[in-house]
């Protein structure tokens, strides 16, 4: 069983570290702008997404596990989509913990393609987006669900691959021009199997096609750009 999924443009496999640049401004303009550039820095979201994991059970619910660290008080909304485009809250919590973990219950889930985002809010107001969750659900004798994200501590790509029975796990990445970047090959156990496909972050700016399939039958293809 074949499923392609659209673009999945914000996985954001980027290794860059957003900063500001080290300038020195002779003007009044200048002095300006550094002003505009270190009150963004103020403003910016004081919640970081730590972790944000998925794992189908077997009423086929599927359970949304993040941990987050923050220096002040904040909420976290569950957001759900089709496409990955248009999403809607499907549930919310408040906390002020620095470090904390978290799990929410998806009790009706999209039949086949799920994305799942965090809605960040920090006491100040401040909003930010977690890096985007993809959930396939399957129905066949050996593959009940893949996920994938974003590695939000190393930027590489993270896989959930959820299996009924051992099978054998193949991933692979390929670039714009079919020639294959990364591959790892393993056999996979009864439950559920995390993998990291190490050096993703390390890719060049383009498209590729990330493909994970199961015993050769089970094939999940997502398109993917490095921005």
């Amino acid at each position: 069983m074949k499923h392609i999924i659209g673009t999945f443009k914000t996985i954001a496999l980027s290794s860059a570290v957003a900063m500001l640049p080290f300038c020195i401004y002779a003007n009044e303009g200048g002095n300006k702008k550094k002003k505009e550039q270190a009150e963004a820095v103020n403003n910016a979201p004081e919640v970081e997404v730590i972790s944000f994991t998925g794992k189908r059970q077997d009423n086929n619910k599927i359970d949304l596990l993040c941990k987050v660290k923050s220096n002040c008080c904040y909420s976290i909304t569950v957001e759900r989509s089709k496409n990955g485009k248009r999403f809607s809250g499907i549930g919310n919590f408040s906390d002020n913990k620095q470090l904390a973990e978290y799990a929410f219950s998806d009790g009706s889930p999209l039949k086949n393609t799920n994305y799942y985002r965090l809605r960040l809010t920090d006491h100040k107001g401040n909003v930010s987006y977690s890096k985007l969750m993809v959930v396939q659900l399957y129905n066949t004798d050996a593959l009940s669900m893949v996920s994938v994200t974003p590695n939000t501590a190393l930027q590489d790509i993270h896989i959930n691959v959820q299996l009924k029975n051992r099978a054998f796990v193949v991933m692979k990445i390929t670039d714009e021009k079919g020639r294959e970047v990364i591959q790892k090959r393993l056999a996979g156990t009864e439950g559920l199997n995390t993998y990291e496909l190490e050096g993703t972050h390390t890719m060049i700016p383009g498209n590729y096609l990330l493909e994970v399939r199961v015993n050769n039958t089970d094939q999940l293809l997502l398109p993917l750009i490095k921005d």
